[in-house]
């Protein structure tokens, strides 16, 4: 039988050297044949130590003679990850944490290194973190809440009322959200179908949202393959509610993958007029496509398209969305590798958002809507994409979203959700419309 835990120090090897956590963890999980619980403890230690590794790096480094990173790219693993067993798996007692990284040290061809692993292990277990004297207030949040300095000095300095708030939430993931196809069914329909199998579902604040209570891998169900709903956070639902598209609309979506916003403008549309769904990166077109298919789309095409660059063709959209890339600082608790960022990239970042916003204006007819939404809480890349957007272009003015999650932050029509406030992912959500 496969071992959860060197399947999860292989894993944490991938991701040093790609970088996405959720693409090396689905590749590890599609080639592991071990039980569900095998698969879970698996899922558990990977994020675990993705999420806690600036914590678990300071502390181990205390009790090393050289540079981590310098270690083997193995023994930095199975330490990183025997650490996160013996300090926050609380299913894993600390003793049977040091043994089985010493096992596995062994198991991997690194006997060498044994006694070092069991050494540096036992030290650093047991120290005490909150006895650490820190330089500066800075290092201080980067330990505690397992972020770079870069992030930790953003958020200092751009969100000071709200900081320490957004990195303690930060370990919370929001709960499972679904959005009903309504293409296909209704929302109590398939509560009914949830109940039927045992699982628990209440309804969000946006219209056919659903919360559902899923110990396994919702997308296994029967219910989603049949595509009677897609997984998407509230928050995300909520911007393409802010954009109301109508049954015979033109729409486009312009930064669309992997599809779930653009399903959820089809749904609003009512599968009526014309949906374009775009994206600039080709290889995730494919999920956009097979998102929609699977859910009975039939006003869509996907296309691709650079959404900061002017395409002709999209004149005289009524209604376009543009969630564009962005930092991601409002999804820590679910992309736990963000942490680790540097924001050496944010300027020409802030840039292309600036360049994506006003390419989407030359779309929208006089009378049509237009939603700048982002994933981040960091207002460079937020309201202060917006409000100079306005000043340049006063043919826009704000619009009121009608519908507001419980805890949702407005400030001149714009909406921020921090996620210590609404339980769901951070977001920002600017409604706009065309005079």
């Amino acid at each position: 039988m496969e071992n959860p835990r060197r399947a999860a120090v292989a894993a944490l090897i991938k991701q040093e050297q790609d970088g996405y956590a959720n693409l090396v963890l689905r590749h590890a999980l599609d080639g592991f044949t071990g039980t569900a619980r095998d698969r879970a403890f698996l899922s558990a230690v990977f994020y675990g130590t993705v999420e806690r590794m600036v914590t678990l790096d300071h502390i181990l480094q205390k009790f090393l003679q050289k540079p981590l990173v310098k270690l083997d790219a193995a023994v930095r693993a199975i330490l990183r990850s025997g650490l996160y067993q013996a300090r926050y798996l609380k299913s894993v007692p600390v003793r049977a944490a040091i043994s089985e990284s010493v096992t596995l040290t062994r198991q991997m061809g690194k006997s060498s290194a044994a006694g070092l692993v069991n050494a540096v292990l036992r030290r650093a277990a047991a120290y005490d973190l909150t006895a650490e004297h820190y330089s500066n207030e800075t290092e201080r949040l980067c330990v505690e809440y397992s972020v770079s300095p870069q992030i930790a000095g953003l958020l200092q300095t751009r969100c000071p009322d709200q900081c320490e708030d957004i990195l303690k939430a930060s370990f919370t993931p929001p709960p499972l959200c679904v959005r009903v196809n309504t293409l296909q069914t209704d929302i109590g329909a398939l509560e009914e179908e949830f109940a039927r199998q045992g699982m628990a579902t209440r309804r969000g604040a946006v219209p056919d949202s659903l919360y559902v209570e899923c110990r396994g891998d919702v997308t296994a169900l029967k219910l989603f393959k049949q595509g009677l709903f897609h997984v998407q956070g509230e928050a995300s639902q909520l911007a393409c509610a802010a954009l109301s598209p109508r049954p015979g609309d033109t729409v486009l979506d312009l930064c669309a993958a992997p599809g779930g916003k653009s399903a959820t403008l089809a749904q609003y549309m009512e599968n009526k007029g014309t949906l374009v769904s775009c994206d600039a990166a080709q290889n995730r077109l494919t999920l956009v496509g097979g998102a929609l298919e699977r859910l009975g789309v039939a006003c869509g095409r996907v296309l691709h398209n650079d959404a900061a660059v002017y395409n002709e063709a999209f004149a005289g959209a009524d209604a376009v969305l543009c969630d564009v890339p962005c930092s991601g600082l409002g999804v820590l608790a679910k992309k736990p590798d963000i942490r680790q960022k540097t924001l050496d990239g944010l300027d020409g970042l802030v840039r292309l958002q600036r360049a994506i916003l006003e390419t989407a204006a030359r779309y929208v007819r006089p009378g049509g809507r237009l939603v700048y939404s982002t994933c981040t809480l960091n207002p460079d890349e937020n309201a202060g994409i917006v409000r100079p957007f306005l000043k340049e272009y006063p043919e826009f003015r704000t619009r009121s979203v009608e519908c507001v999650l419980p805890g949702t932050t407005k400030d001149d029509d714009f909406l921020t959700l921090y996620p210590f406030r609404t339980g769901t992912d951070g977001f920002f959500i600017a409604s706009l419309e065309r005079l």
